[in-house]
């Protein structure tokens, strides 16, 4: 009798964790355009049990056109009212946080219902930047795991994502909207970033086409987005999309943001000692040319990144009989580079040539003499393709940086990630050892640039580098010839 009766109580006190409503209600006050000191209330549901000296994930909900008003209750249907079932908050204990959009306003400005593509403002609207506000103050007053916050919501709310997911790409591990649309000029911000979209092709609220040209915008970028499209089915399939046990959510909870504490920047010798080091791959009297514009002619000097790979390779490998070739030229491009590949490189007879171009082709567009994307492409075929034929191995290297902020704010970034984009493709099509020095110099930058600086960090100038710079060259650059010689047939 007594242990039916403790039986009874525990189950009594698992229900009362597990409440038919866990959604508690708190505020933020904003001034801003036509608010002045406006309560705005919001809804959070927390993990069923938090324990001490754990943290937890956090996913930030936008909600759709229906869910408008002042009334939070409103918003706590579809995916909120999943998320607090006691089987899901016993599988994915976290936070959720419900802001509410105000009625007849939007979470981005934009014609929901335009087949045409869109540019967003270039600032969050006042009810985007109240739940900015309510997710910093979340994220401040709750155990939140800041590598595991995520970002998702349907119809209007999939707008919402894209924007946010977007203007704040370094906040979130993984975005995922649902039956939305975005501006595909911010689609290389979500490159290297967990995307998971969903749509259906019979959609009459918002047309499919604005999930498909975001996706296609980022895998243009050179990301890898996941993208569901629904046959048959229209604007409600976000409850196929929350719900499917081996889908979205277990998906979602498996990303993992590096924060400022977890995200480590490669020690800057260790790359250039797997080239350099006691197990080198480098072959007795081996020619590695450089090819490349200012950038690389500049490296040639004390502390550049071709001097500081020779200076290693004297200290540890003297007797091997290893030959570096600068073949760097200011100003010039990859068409400059095919006119002077007989010359300059096939006629030193490398072993080796690491191609590291792509700035001025960006750069000098601003006066109209910048190399097109077509000629881009097919001129670094044509200068890997003759190099191949002389029997060496190449190396190519994404262009770095205009500008060292690293929230994709320098004027020249979105041009920059689509030739990089190129070069990830050209190195790929090709079989060749990709140096991605974008992706090393901006994860350099984002631990490194806390001020988000437009230069200094390294570079001296916005684009040349500097010892910093110098150094994580060497590096990045000794790690992937050193790849490309241990896969060297």
């Amino acid at each position: 009798m007594r242990w039916t009766v403790c039986v009874a109580l525990v189950m009594c006190l698992v229900g009362s964790v597990f409440a038919a409503d866990p959604y508690e209600t708190d505020s933020i006050t904003y001034t801003g355009g036509e608010y002045k000191n406006e309560t705005f209330n919001y809804r959070i549901m927390k993990p069923a049990i938090v324990e001490a000296g754990k943290k937890y994930p956090l996913i930030l909900f936008l909600h759709g056109a229906g869910e408008r008003g002042n009334d939070n209750g409103k918003t706590l249907k579809h995916f909120c009212r999943m998320m607090a079932k006691a089987n899901y908050r016993e599988q994915y204990p976290c936070y959720v946080l419900v802001p509410q959009c105000r009625t007849e306003k939007k979470w981005v400005n934009v014609d929901w219902s335009t087949p045409n593509a869109f540019k967003v403002p270039d600032k969050p609207n006042h009810q985007m930047t109240v739940a900015i506000a309510a997710l910093k103050k979340t994220i401040k007053e709750n155990a939140v795991d800041e590598g595991r916050v995520y970002l998702t919501g349907l119809s209007m709310g999939g707008y919402g994502s894209w924007y946010l997911g977007a203007v704040h790409a370094d906040w979130f591990a993984a975005v995922a909207p649902i039956c939305g649309g975005g501006d595909m000029r911010l689609a290389k911000h979500f490159v290297g970033k967990p995307v998971w979209a969903f749509h259906g092709d019979m959609d009459k609220a918002v047309p499919v086409q604005r999930s498909r040209e975001m996706i296609e915008a980022i895998k243009k970028a050179g990301g890898d987005p996941k993208y569901t499209e629904w046959a048959g089915m229209g604007h409600n399939v976000w409850t196929r999309a929350y719900s499917d046990p081996k889908g979205l959510m277990p998906w979602m909870f498996k990303q993992v943001r590096q924060t400022k504490t977890r995200r480590k920047v490669r020690n800057t010798n260790e790359g250039l000692l797997e080239l350099t080091g006691e197990n080198s791959p480098l072959a007795q009297g081996e020619r590695i040319v450089f090819l490349g514009d200012s950038i690389t002619a500049a490296a040639r000097r004390s502390g550049g990144f071709i001097w500081t790979i020779q200076h290693s390779l004297d200290y540890r490998q003297p007797k091997k009989g290893v030959t570096l070739v600068n073949a760097g030229i200011s100003g010039h491009k990859v068409p400059d580079l095919q006119k002077r590949l007989d010359r300059d490189v096939i006629s030193k007879k490398p072993t080796v040539v690491f191609i590291y171009i792509g700035i001025n082709d960006v750069w000098h567009s601003q006066r109209g003499r910048g190399t097109p994307k077509d000629k881009f492409e097919s001129g670094l075929h044509d200068i890997i393709g003759r190099i191949k034929k002389a029997s060496a191995t190449v190396v190519l290297a994404t262009p770095t940086v205009i500008g060292e902020k690293h929230d994709g704010s320098n004027k020249m970034d979105g041009m920059l990630e689509e030739y990089a984009a190129i070069s990830r493709k050209v190195a790929k099509a090709e079989n060749l050892e990709l140096c991605d020095l974008r992706v090393a110099f901006i994860d350099y930058l984002k631990a490194k640039n806390e001020e988000n600086a437009a230069k200094g960090i390294l570079t001296g100038d916005t684009v040349h580098l500097n010892g910093a710079g110098n150094r994580l060259v060497a590096n990045e650059a000794g790690r992937s010839i050193a790849a490309a010689l241990r896969n060297r047939k």
